[in-house]
């Protein structure tokens, strides 16, 4: 692994342990209510996914020296030349993309924890509500 392939790597990282720690806080802020934290957790996590996907849509080879990646290696340690450029987009793009994917995956987990937390608490309530149901049924009325 090349200098600019490896800070391309960590400050992606970074970047996803951050918005991790946000998502992780506000879950926590709305455990009292279970689906509602995943919901919340997969959204950010989508939302994420979607904004490194517009960061590679607008990346190109000129647009590379701008980046955290290549502003971090010293003159010597980037890469040289448009073939070097070219080399560097590429491998940001990569990162990129595994991020996305990744947190993608993460997203559907968390929605597809929602919706079951959600199912099994509208069957429960259903149950509840048949158990009353049936008792009223058993109760003799006055007549």
């Amino acid at each position: 692994m090349d200098a600019f392939q490896r800070f391309a790597y960590f400050t992606t990282a970074r970047d996803a342990s951050f918005v991790a720690l946000a998502a992780a806080m506000l879950m926590l802020a709305f455990s009292f209510e279970p689906a509602l934290a995943f919901t919340i957790g997969a959204t950010i996590a989508i939302v994420f996914a979607l904004g490194l996907l517009l960061r590679v849509a607008c990346l190109s080879d000129e647009h590379i020296v701008r980046t955290e990646a290549w502003r971090i290696l010293t003159p010597q340690e980037r890469p040289v030349g448009e073939d070097g450029r070219r080399l560097a987009r590429d491998d940001l793009q990569q990162t990129l993309l595994r991020f996305a994917k990744a947190a993608a995956g993460i997203a559907i987990v968390l929605y597809a924890s929602s919706l079951i937390l959600s199912l099994s608490k509208g069957v429960a309530a259903g149950s509840r509500a048949c158990e009353a149901a049936a008792q009223l049924n058993r109760l003799e009325v006055p007549r």
